[in-house]
């Protein structure tokens, strides 16, 4: 009986950290998005503003944050979709 209940006991050890650990992951994801926003913000002002030079590097470095984000709301995604809401 307590192997039993032991043996029951492990996988549910295991969940509990494995979902922790995605929502810490979740948690860090987000944040990094949130932080990533202000930087955007500037590129985008320098994008519309500045000289042609100004202009386009900025639009490079803008578009490559917006890639970046694309990839970790997918991240997320990815983790939400593993639990039931």
């Amino acid at each position: 009986m307590k192997k039993l209940i032991l043996l029951l006991f492990i996988p549910l050890v295991f969940a509990c950290s494995n979902m922790e650990s995605d929502a810490e992951k979740v948690c860090d994801l987000t944040t990094l998005t949130i932080d990533v926003k202000p930087a955007m913000a500037q590129l985008g002002v320098k994008a519309v503003f500045g000289d042609e030079e100004s202009k386009k590097e900025a639009q490079k470095q803008l578009d490559e944050l917006e890639a970046d984000i694309k990839i970790l709301g997918a991240e997320i995604e990815n983790i939400k979709a593993k639990y039931d809401e």
